[in-house]
């Protein structure tokens, strides 16, 4: 589980594509944009952009059955910078002392994590390959590398690829199956982690809200334990412009090791001068574990509000506390975070 410090600054790469009117989903943001046109027969220029947009991004055009080698029919490619504050660079010990009891436990001073400015680069690759309409085959890549100059260039290397079959059925039912593998370098980390899921989309609307629920059945796979995860989320569109995206995830039981017990978020979005003002809450409970033989309970609760500055600069602020049944491994503080778009080439 992440640990955070009592500041943890962080410049973040960020890329859009295009600008969602709805946080974070194309599949609501189409459902919305497609029965204003069939209700009211208009669209204004900005409108009409994001429909034909999502149209392709989600496979609904340009697939003909006279041209199949043209099936593969968004390809992007970008590059982005990192500079990041990281209060452990090296994946080391956050606590040096851990008091149990009348007991004091000192970690090796070699072992503990290390702060300091993270600077580097990564590449992003995202391939979409249609085989019918609204069903097409999502390939997506990223590595990077960072290290830090004030600490011997000490660095840290991740690699992810998420390859996904996203899935028309019908009307406003999507069938969605997916393959998550990524790894995270540091000097004492080495870590594999991989999710298998499988996804049902449904679109509907209520009373004049616009909704996309989704529900997940995820299988997690790390090198410490396998998990079945239920994960249900539902994005909201309100006629007061409001857009709304909760969600709850639910781990099995795992014996002897502690693991995801629940977590829960929500975050409620508004357009503020043409710019999304969002606010976020997340909590997440691990349990199940044991340290040096006593039970261990770790809740983290996490609060975030963010601004664009410009169309092409994000910034957020936050709050992070993980209460923990060992005292020793309670800590809290701010964090903030910049965000930039990618360089396509």
């Amino acid at each position: 589980m992440k640990k955070l410090g009592f500041l943890n600054i962080i410049f973040i790469t960020y890329f859009f594509l295009h600008t969602p009117l709805v946080y974070g989903s194309e599949r609501l943001e189409l459902y919305f944009l497609t029965e204003k046109l069939l209700n009211t027969k208009i669209l204004n220029t900005n409108e009409f952009i994001q429909f034909s947009l999502n149209s392709k991004s989600l496979g609904f055009k340009y697939l003909k059955d006279n041209n199949k080698k043209k099936s593969i029919f968004l390809i992007n490619r970008a590059f982005y910078p990192i500079i990041t504050y990281s209060d452990n660079i090296n994946g080391g010990n956050l606590f040096q002392t851990i008091q149990l009891g009348e007991l004091t436990f000192e970690g090796e001073e070699e072992a503990k994590a290390k702060s300091g400015l993270l600077i580097g680069g990564g590449i992003f690759l995202d391939i979409k390959k249609q085989y019918g309409i609204g069903r097409y085959l999502d390939l997506r890549m990223n590595a990077s590398l960072s290290a830090a100059p004030t600490h011997d260039w000490l660095s840290i290397r991740d690699k992810s690829i998420i390859a996904c079959s996203k899935n028309h059925l019908k009307e406003w039912f999507f069938f969605d199956a997916c393959a998550h593998w990524g790894h995270n370098k540091r000097q004492y980390i080495d870590e594999i982690n991989k999710n298998l899921s499988v996804s049902l989309t449904r679109l509907f609307i209520t009373k004049k809200v616009f909704n996309e629920s989704i529900f997940t059945i995820n299988r997690h796979i790390s090198d410490k334990y396998h998990q079945m995860q239920g994960i249900f989320a539902l994005n909201s569109l309100l006629p007061n412009g409001y857009k709304t995206n909760f969600s709850i995830t639910l781990g099995e039981p795992i014996k002897e090791l502690i693991s995801l017990n629940y977590s829960l978020s929500l975050a409620v979005s508004k357009y503020i001068k043409r710019k999304p003002l969002r606010l976020s809450l997340k909590q997440t409970h691990y349990d199940g574990g044991k340290f040096l033989g006593i039970d261990r309970e770790d809740t983290t609760q996490q609060i975030s509000v963010s601004y664009p500055i410009n169309n092409r600069f994000n910034i957020a602020l936050g709050y992070t506390r993980n209460k923990s049944s060992i005292s020793s491994f309670s800590h809290n503080g701010p964090h903030i975070e910049f965000s930039f778009p990618l360089r396509s080439f």
